[in-house]
């Protein structure tokens, strides 16, 4: 009888701390929540980014509390937030879009390391040259809102694929697969040679298409590759003048092989099934 009524003040006990701990963060969520609605109709640029900067600070304040990888932070409308299926990379990440359409990205990074998290700003820099073979550091970040990560193992070191969007301009938007890995001191970092692309060895695929147009960019567990829609011109005058890309009605594929993603061309679909 003792025991049994030991329990049960054990599992009271545990459920109170819990629910407290739990209110901590949706008091949090709350919070951030009202900033989100305030960068969602702000009209001045500046405003934005002073919003932004504000939601960045309150952000970490929030994600160095003990508990916060497996916290949902459902209530916090406009944020992305992504979870590698690894369970060990949380990428937390927002926007705003300037009065000249531009975009502006910021995002969180939270790393496990043993029994504690690592946290690392992610910070868009508009002076690094977009490019799909260089190799960059966490404050060279080119900005994308990631829905996906794709775990994968590169020379026995645990690597990742990031699936994301940018809206880029006002014409033309872009779906990006970026490699990420993390270094001996634990730092993120991005553009590993793993995408073998016609001949070459890519760090990143930046793919950009006509605003008007939707593209499927997606892995797939069950076939472990990635799939995506292939893009053409409207007409062949407009090679290269992406305004006028979108999907043609084919596919193409990335499927990895010995830590190495090996572009498919032409993929048949129904090898998804």
């Amino acid at each position: 009888m003792i025991l049994k009524r030991f329990f049960i003040v054990f599992i009271l006990t545990f459920t109170l701390l819990r629910l407290n701990a739990q209110s901590k963060f949706i008091e949090c969520e709350q919070d951030l929540n009202i900033q989100f609605e305030a960068l969602k109709i702000a009209s001045d640029d500046s405003v934005k980014l002073s919003i932004s900067q504000k939601i960045m600070g309150d952000l970490k304040a929030v994600l160095r509390k003990k508990g916060s990888f497996n916290y949902p932070f459902n209530l916090i409308n406009n944020l992305g937030k992504v979870t590698s299926p690894d369970e060990q990379v949380r990428i937390f990440s927002w926007n705003y879009t300037l009065v000249n359409g531009e975009y502006r990205y910021f995002a969180l990074c939270l790393k496990k390391d043993g029994r504690k998290n690592r946290l690392f700003e992610l910070q868009q820099n508009l002076k690094v040259e977009e490019s799909m073979v260089t190799k960059l550091s966490s404050d060279q970040w080119l900005g994308a809102l990631y829905y996906q990560i794709v775990p994968f193992k590169y020379n026995k070191k645990s690597m990742y694929l990031l699936l994301g969007w940018d809206g880029n301009k006002d014409r033309t938007s872009k779906k990006v697969i970026e490699t990420l890995g993390f270094s001996k001191t634990g730092d993120p970092e991005f553009g590993f040679p793993v995408i073998n692309w016609r001949g070459k060895r890519l760090s990143r695929v930046i793919f950009e298409y006509s605003k008007q147009a939707q593209m499927q960019l997606k892995y797939h567990e069950r076939a472990n590759c990635i799939v995506f829609d292939h893009l053409s011109p409207s007409e062949p005058r407009y090679i290269n003048q992406f305004e006028y890309y979108g999907p043609d009605f084919s596919y193409d594929a990335l499927e990895l092989n010995n830590g190495i993603w090996n572009l498919v061309e032409e993929y048949d679909m129904k090898n998804l099934n």
